[in-house]
């Protein structure tokens, strides 16, 4: 970050007189150069847990690190595309399998346990109860999986309200409820809303129009659901389409991004912080942006790789996971 010490002093005179959370600008070098991360989460203790495309799981502890991978656990070379941690520290990954790790050895959850096709877990949350919730599925097979420590429940569209096969994320709010972002072809997304035993569907009539694809889902601190759309998939490159919007259960808003009419974006994630900031990674010369007070603030980084996951420790730094490491920002 070319950054001088004027500017960051004015920035932080201007935020303390409007009494506003200043974005964090104090960026570190990257870390783990070698590794490409693609997925972050902390436990109670403030332990980051890192995913990589293939290389394993990093324990990052203060300045201790630990890489888990195919030479020394059960771990794969596949990708460990999510990450979740439950209130008794155990961290659950959403790779090939669902794998847990209790912090002495792993277990691996596969596909006979819960009845359905084998397929890489994308995505993974706990629930306020401690629950387990990830996806098993694919185009036209498999679906969601509820894992209660003992019992495994599986939903499809055969056995229960779920629209489709392809869950794109997970997200639970602080009521519990969960949260799925369904892509079961470009256009034939959906959104579902699970709060007990009641089930919402949302498609282009309650959101106002189609997204695309989804590339995943956060809740907010007001419970708001927020999603980026993902148009990889897509032959058409043109400014002005959906890339974020946030959904209440009622009605929608598309979180406009900077030019969009004249400028094509492509959006990796989307995140909320502690504050309600949003985060957003894009595949770009500005690799990332925070969105706060209505405007956008997009920043660039030298040769990270692409920013490709977010997450805020316990003591309120951003961690963001690129494609040469990791950056912290404090």
């Amino acid at each position: 970050m070319k950054r001088l010490l004027p500017i960051l002093l004015l920035l932080a005179m201007v935020n303390a007189c409007t009494n506003d959370d200043p974005v964090p600008y104090v960026i570190s070098e990257a870390r783990l150069k070698d590794y490409h991360v693609i997925s972050i989460a902390f436990d109670a203790s403030g332990t980051a847990w890192l995913g990589t495309l293939g290389q394993g799981l990093i324990r990052h502890s203060g300045n201790s690190i630990a890489v888990f991978d195919s030479s020394n656990s059960m771990l794969t070379k596949a990708a460990i595309w999510d990450i979740a941690v439950d209130k008794k520290g155990n961290v659950w990954l959403g790779t090939d399998d669902l794998v847990k790790y209790d912090g002495s050895k792993f277990t691996r959850y596969v596909s006979g346990q819960y009845n359905l096709p084998r397929n890489a877990v994308r995505s993974v949350a706990v629930d306020g109860a401690n629950n387990v919730w990830f996806s098993a599925g694919a185009s036209r097979q498999g679906g969601l999986v509820k894992y209660d420590g003992n019992q495994f429940t599986a939903f499809t569209p055969e056995n229960s309200k779920l629209p489709g096969n392809l869950i794109a994320g997970i997200a639970i709010d602080s009521r519990n409820t969960v949260w799925l972002a369904l892509n079961d072809g470009v256009t034939a997304t959906s959104i579902v809303r699970i709060a007990g035993s009641k089930w919402d569907i949302f498609g282009e009539k309650e959101l106002g129009f189609t997204p695309y694809y989804y590339g995943n889902i956060v809740v907010n601190k007001d419970d708001e659901l927020l999603a980026s759309i993902n148009y990889g998939l897509s032959s058409t490159i043109v400014p002005g389409r959906p890339q974020i919007f946030k959904f209440n259960g009622k009605s929608s808003q598309v979180i406009k991004l900077p030019e969009e009419d004249k400028k094509v974006y492509w959006t990796q994630q989307v995140f909320a912080d502690s504050e309600n900031r949003i985060w957003a990674a894009f595949w770009d010369e500005k690799e990332y942006g925070v969105f706060r007070n209505g405007k956008w603030e997009l920043k660039d980084l030298d040769d990270s790789g692409g920013i490709f996951a977010f997450a805020q420790s316990p003591t309120g730094e951003i961690w963001l996971g690129g494609g040469k490491g990791v950056y912290i920002l404090k």
